[in-house]
């Protein structure tokens, strides 16, 4: 069990801190958006007290993923799971759970799916790199195209139904999605052991 060690000194203690309450609204959990958070909690001089993050599953590292999960996880290793468990970003940040839709600039508040509404003052967006299901190309495999010969479909969407055996893996929900599914359909091999099919 890890714990964290949070040290103070007597000239920090009796040296008043200057309270900033503009509202700072985070929207994105990832490293950057994490990072952001952590220097303005920990910032010895200012107190933010109104801090608010917006992320689809809030804040990452509630669910401490065992070494089946992580593996699937693609990580820049900026912060490890235990990390945001020390950090207790949850004591100085208001979490909101939830997917950001809209941003109305002149009324200054973003709209989320629920149709709930975030005011703010000053909007930091930190959405991080976010998988997404590929479009096809409409190639003709067996013409042996390259890459080269393909249009370029960078805007294109993939906008059917997402079949049930495909995962984007971008955090540790998907993850535990993925791995529930592989062992709900593996294939029992003749030796005993089981076998499954990835690409």
């Amino acid at each position: 069990l890890n714990y964290a060690l949070n040290h103070t000194n007597r000239k920090l203690t009796l040296e008043p801190k200057i309270t900033v309450n503009a509202k700072i609204v985070v929207v994105g959990a990832s490293s950057v958006g994490i990072s952001f958070l952590e220097t303005l909690v920990f910032c010895s001089h200012l107190k933010f007290s109104n801090l608010t993050l917006i992320s689809t599953h809030g804040l990452p590292g509630k669910n401490l993923l065992g070494t089946e999960q992580r593996k699937f996880l693609a990580s820049d290793h900026c912060f490890h799971d235990k990390d945001y468990a020390l950090m207790s970003l949850c004591s100085w940040v208001n979490v909101v759970v939830g997917r950001m839709t809209a941003i109305d600039r002149a009324a200054k508040h973003v709209v989320l799916s629920k149709k709930e509404i975030v005011p703010y003052d000053h909007l930091i967006l930190c959405t991080g790199q976010q998988y997404q299901v590929p479009c096809p190309t409409g190639a003709d495999i067996s013409q042996h195209v390259t890459n080269r010969e393909i249009p370029n479909s960078r805007k294109q969407r993939y906008t059917d139904k997402v079949p049930c055996n495909h995962f984007t893996l971008n955090d540790e929900e998907d993850c535990c999605k993925a791995l529930s599914w592989i062992r709900d359909n593996s294939i029992i091999a003749e030796d005993g052991g089981e076998a499954s099919v990835l690409f």
